[in-house]
């Protein structure tokens, strides 16, 4: 697995990480367990979770599969949303629900309307802080987490002077190595153009349709961390990529080569353009993507661990899928 320098501090990890949302919630503690262990026999070392996910039980699952293993892996976890606390009804009634989107997936949108009511966000006073900290420090079994970041923070949060303080503080305690945010790209433009000192570590949703934000991480000095979360962006996303990928295949402008790399666009050429694009020669460390599927995660190893695409025709492709319709790309690829 292809390692990552992460900051000047000597910090190392996977640059595909393992995205931990769906354990406890919509997966059991069983095949959470399966997929975190296939993961971590792949190579992968970075392991990103919130105090909120998993209704508030992803860190302690973590937590627990990662005994004997923490000083060989770097652990990201968020706070500022709060899970409600949980009771014998929710813990009943949440083996029900994932058997229901398995059944009958047209019932997702209702499902996680009722998840998002089971959650307090915008919780970013200093208090609020401590009290979620030192809950995912016991969860992850841990007394340090490498990386704090603000959970879907508000741009608010640059200016909360307190706050910031107070993530300096547990950095110079030792409790947390780094801190960022992790917010809608709009926030993270405004983090990048003020200069916060406190924040050196970013995160936010990226897919091959718009990676404007990648510039500006081009851009950073290598001190920056920046980690792209949803990079496939759903299935209307992963659909609109395929059809995208097959149309230059059948560009004859497009060199031979290229296009024969793109003839077939199954899951390995997907995940090889959508992954290796975000994180090849954009200044993006790590891509975390959900591989809850043992075959989704073998997929997305075998591509960021040997790529079939050249640097130069994953800049191009970057270029082509970004562009407003019927632009030509200023890149060649000659």
């Amino acid at each position: 697995m292809r390692q990552v320098g992460l900051g000047h501090g000597g910090l190392r990890a996977s640059a595909l990480g393992f995205g931990c949302s769906a354990l406890m919630g919509r997966v059991g503690r069983r095949d959470s367990l399966r997929a975190l262990g296939a993961a971590y026999d792949a190579g992968i070392t970075f392991y990103d979770t919130a105090r909120s996910y998993g209704y508030g039980e992803s860190e302690a699952l973590l937590g627990e599969f990662l005994a004997g293993r923490r000083e060989r892996v770097v652990i990201s976890t968020k706070f500022g949303i709060v899970p409600a606390k949980t009771n014998f009804l929710k813990e009943t009634v949440k083996p029900l629900a994932r058997k229901v989107l398995q059944v009958a997936p047209g019932v997702r949108k209702a499902v996680q309307q009722q998840i998002g009511a089971q959650f307090s966000a915008n919780n970013f006073s200093v208090a609020a802080l401590r009290e979620s900290l030192e809950t995912s420090l016991r969860k992850l079994r841990t007394d340090y987490v490498d990386f704090l970041f603000m959970h879907s923070a508000p741009a608010s949060v640059l200016e909360d002077v307190a706050l910031l303080n107070e993530l300096r503080r547990l950095v110079r305690e030792g409790k947390v190595l780094r801190v960022g945010i992790s917010a809608d790209p709009e926030v993270i433009e405004t983090a990048l153009r003020s200069g916060v000192e406190a924040l050196d570590s970013f995160q936010f949703a990226c897919n091959v349709f718009d990676l404007g934000i990648a510039q500006s991480f081009t851009r950073c000095s290598d001190e920056v961390v920046a980690v792209a979360n949803h990079p496939f962006g759903g299935m209307q996303r992963v659909a609109e990529s395929r059809a995208r990928l097959a149309s230059i295949a059948l560009d004859e402008d497009v060199p031979q080569e290229l296009r024969e790399k793109l003839r077939v666009v199954d899951d390995s050429v997907l995940a090889d353009v959508v992954l290796n694009a975000i994180t090849c020669g954009t200044g993006i460390q790590v891509v975390v993507p959900s591989m809850m599927q043992l075959k989704h995660l073998e997929t997305n190893v075998a591509a960021m661990d040997k790529t079939r695409f050249s640097g130069i025709e994953l800049a191009w492709l970057r270029e082509v899928l970004t562009a407003p319709a019927g632009q030509a790309p200023l890149l060649s690829l000659n």
